[in-house]
């Protein structure tokens, strides 16, 4: 038991937690959940950090557990459409079976005991023992406070409606434990104190760090300042798993694979030290990389993708002209149309697609600050594109940088 928080602690996963925690782990009888709100038909990265953690138990006996969709708290506190959200949890109910050890789950859905809710006895039963002043100890409303942003009902509502959660999922299932993010803590906490003071039990709960990037932002639908790293194979593609993970800091990369990897604590430490010796080879990007695109995919897709990137790497495009169908297979496929002409510029391929650059200001910062842009292995100079070396008359790979590859497929068309 010592050893399961002990090693919760090296891996950084116990952000708050209850001080009777060490309780739960002494019966894998005992039972816990993660909640999860419907507000997207897609897992993102910082959910499977969660979903981690959940095998993670699985693996240790305790298989005890119910995933939550808050179906009636995302409709009450995001005003979402209802079919929507059913849909979502249609999506999301898929893809964490395929991602969890266990593919027996328990899935509950919190409309179910909302939808027949009657609101005075709800009131006089629960909202009497929650002040405004324990509301205002939240640091997500203290947040709100000190930047000036508006409080709604809802904001004070949606968490006594998790931590009623809590108490039903107690009393009708005996869940014992919530785990979540670290931003979930004072809503666990309102649960806690709602079974204590109806039950007079014992309950726990513990929260684990809300998964950054290298900018320390963490994941989120909403969140426009971030490229979600998404469980959908339609919102991320395999080259952008990889993407994403080659090019994270060194610091970021450590503290995902504590997070994440499976090796014990011992060979954890023994690889770290290894990576920092020789931080060029990438040991801990290339680890995280073959973790996720084997968990999300497959070892079959983990295998083409690391050879689609050894040729890319290796810059000769006698290789590159040979393996050109594997290669669109992976990379981001960019189609243009333009007329027959013996040279496109990269303004032209910007006016037409953004996905090398979002904007003129953008390349020409990129140029300003010594960027590089190769096609077909050889950089390009003045913004210019000659066309005489198509691969296969159509295909260009253009390289940006050191790590961020895509394939050009032009289609002629007729001048008239």
């Amino acid at each position: 038991m010592k050893n399961i928080i002990k090693e919760l602690n090296y891996r950084e996963l116990l952000y708050n937690s209850t001080n009777n925690l060490i309780n739960f782990f002494k019966s894998k009888n005992n039972k816990f959940y993660f909640g999860i709100d419907p507000t997207y038909k897609s897992l993102h990265l910082g959910h499977l950090l969660g979903l981690s953690i959940i095998n993670r138990f699985f693996n240790l006996g305790y298989n005890k557990y119910i995933i939550l969709f808050g179906e009636a708290t995302t409709l009450i506190k995001n005003k979402y459409n209802i079919n929507k959200v059913k849909k979502n949890i249609k999506y999301l109910k898929k893809q964490i079976i395929y991602l969890s050890n266990n593919k027996n789950i328990k899935f509950i859905n919190n409309i179910l005991w909302y939808k027949k809710m009657l609101f005075l006895p709800f009131a006089k039963k629960i909202l009497f023992i929650n002040s405004i002043n324990n509301f205002l100890k939240n640091k997500k409303i203290n947040n709100m406070i000190v930047n000036n942003v508006s409080i709604k009902f809802t904001d004070f509502i949606y968490h006594i409606l998790q931590g009623y959660d809590y108490l039903l999922l107690y009393k009708k299932f005996n869940c014992v434990l919530q785990i979540g993010g670290s931003d979930q803590w004072y809503n666990i906490l309102t649960g806690i104190k709602l079974i204590k003071k109806n039950n007079k039990k014992e309950s726990y709960g513990f929260t684990f760090p809300l998964l950054l990037n290298d900018k320390g932002i963490k994941f989120s639908k909403s969140n426009k300042n971030i490229n979600n790293i998404w469980v959908s194979k339609k919102k991320t593609s395999v080259y952008d798993i990889y993407r994403y993970f080659i090019n994270l800091s060194d610091i970021t990369s450590i503290k995902y694979f504590k997070y994440f990897s499976t090796i014990n604590i011992n060979n954890v430490k023994k690889i770290i030290i290894k990576h920092n010796n020789n931080k060029k080879k990438k040991i801990i990007q290339k680890y995280l990389i073959n973790f996720f695109i084997k968990w999300i995919y497959n070892h079959d897709i983990y295998r083409e993708i690391k050879k689609v990137m050894n040729i890319l790497y290796k810059n000769k495009l006698t290789i590159i002209r040979n393996n050109i169908k594997l290669i669109k297979k992976y990379i981001k496929n960019i189609n243009i149309k333009i007329k027959k002409t013996n040279y496109i510029t990269i303004y032209e391929i910007i006016n037409i697609n953004k996905d090398i650059f979002k904007s003129y200001k953008e390349y020409r910062n990129y140029i300003k600050n010594n960027g590089t842009i190769y096609i077909n292995c050889k950089i390009i100079v003045n913004s210019i594109i000659y066309l005489n070396n198509l691969l296969y008359n159509k295909f260009l790979i253009i390289k940006k940088g050191k790590k961020d590859f895509y394939l050009l497929i032009i289609k002629f068309i007729n001048n008239e």
